[in-house]
């Protein structure tokens, strides 16, 4: 039993946001296409992950889905150099992965 006086932690049970298991099987493969090593694209990855985690039900989903996908496109292109015909396919490949989304609440 704690004490009154110890702060709790978070344990692996507690609810938090996460996009389900198939999200980032699917964004891997994305991913997996693009000419760049995993290590490079792990911080992009996480952040549009957790972007659409946060984006939960909200009122206006596909809007919420826009806003992580320019951001997550907008931080490749500035990180990483990737020609205008690989960053125009990634979109659409994210806009897909976004409406199995929205088709799957």
């Amino acid at each position: 039993m704690k004490d009154a006086g110890t702060p709790a932690h978070p344990t692996g049970t507690e609810d938090t946001p996460a996009t389900p298991g198939w999200v980032e099987d699917s964004l891997d493969r994305i991913l997996a296409s693009l000419p760049v090593a995993a290590d490079k694209l792990a911080s992009f990855r996480a952040s549009y992950l957790d972007c659409l985690a946060g984006c939960g039900r909200t009122a206006d989903l596909d809007r919420a889905h826009d806003a992580c996908r320019q951001g997550f496109l907008r931080a490749v292109k500035d990180g990483l150099e990737l020609d205008a015909s690989t960053l125009r396919t990634l979109e659409q490949q994210l806009e897909q992965l976004e409406l199995s989304i929205s088709s799957e609440i």
